[in-house]
């Protein structure tokens, strides 16, 4: 049963069948995914400190997460989105956000889950929310205008930092084991692919072929996405003790905050949202396999 709790596919899955099964709830589901998201983070950030010298030690780091996030995921993401230009601009929205936001905060899980380096982790996801906070507004302005308000999403980006790293702090007073922290933030997870896929059910339903038709090119981007990253770690000689929390760091956008900023800011085209939560599934699924697959390898070493 613990297996099953601490597997992050198990819970995708669960979600998307029980959303798809479910007729379309009259919740607030943007405000929703941005509490669930906080306490993602919040739990992400616990028991973590950024020293000086950890600054200075991965220097290097930070400098190569920028780079995976804003110049490699960001220009295949844009490079991908663009062939909805011509038919389906509303669906070419939604990946210029997802293309504009920081990594995930998984990228500190993942260290959690393959005993990786943590500082490395955390540096690597603060030097992206700050860069973050210039890029992500910038970008969505310069690529679809007024269509989205850049101040808003700068609220948002800094509201994801400042509240998490906050609330961090008295959390890491319980000392919060990994067996307590994988689940609540897998189960955070569970609520957001719900959330996104519910709230756009009846467009899925009524157009399967064509969301078919964007799952494919979803796929399509992480398997590019791993390529060119696992090109770049390779070339930049990057130890085994952070080589997969810099490949999450250049494969997983913050798709959860991309969904929140397109049912917030793009309510006039909802359709938007449809690569952000379909990119949700398939990396949650990556990413679940990536680090187990470490774990295990790991584990066996140890032993």
């Amino acid at each position: 049963m613990m297996d099953i709790i601490m597997d992050l596919r198990a819970w995708v899955i669960s979600a998307i069948i029980i959303s798809l099964l479910m007729d379309t709830l009259d919740i607030p589901s943007s405000i929703l995914i941005i509490v669930v998201l906080m306490v993602q983070m919040t739990l992400s950030m616990d028991g973590l400190r950024l020293s000086v010298s950890d600054l200075r030690d991965n220097s290097k780091d930070a400098v190569l997460s920028v780079i995976l996030t804003f110049v490699v995921n960001t220009a295949i993401t844009l490079a991908i989105g663009a062939i909805f230009i011509p038919t389906e601009r509303s669906i070419w929205y939604g990946w210029v956000i997802l293309a504009s936001m920081p990594c995930a905060v998984a990228v500190v899980t993942a260290a959690m889950l393959t005993s990786e380096r943590v500082d490395t982790s955390f540096v690597g996801v603060t030097a992206t929310y700050l860069a973050g906070i210039v890029i992500t507004p910038v970008l969505s302005f310069i690529l679809i205008g007024d269509a989205v308000n850049p101040l808003e999403i700068l609220k948002y980006i800094i509201l994801f930092i400042l509240i998490p790293l906050i609330l961090s702090r008295p959390l890491g007073r319980l000392e919060l084991k990994r067996t307590v922290k994988v689940p609540i933030i897998n189960m955070m997870m569970f609520i957001m692919i719900f959330l996104s896929v519910n709230s756009n059910h009846e467009y899925i339903t009524s157009e399967p072929g064509f969301i078919l038709g964007i799952f494919a090119v979803v796929v399509l981007r992480v398997l590019l996405l791993m390529l060119f990253t696992h090109i770049i770690l390779k070339a930049a000689k990057v130890p085994d003790d952070r080589r997969t929390v810099l490949l999450v760091m250049g494969v997983w956008k913050n798709t959860g905050l991309s969904v929140s900023m397109c049912m917030l800011l793009l309510s006039s085209t909802p359709e938007s949202v449809i690569p952000c939560f379909l990119s949700m599934i398939v990396e949650c699924i990556w990413f679940s396999i990536v680090t187990r697959k470490k774990e295990q390898d790991t584990s066996y070493i140890g032993a």
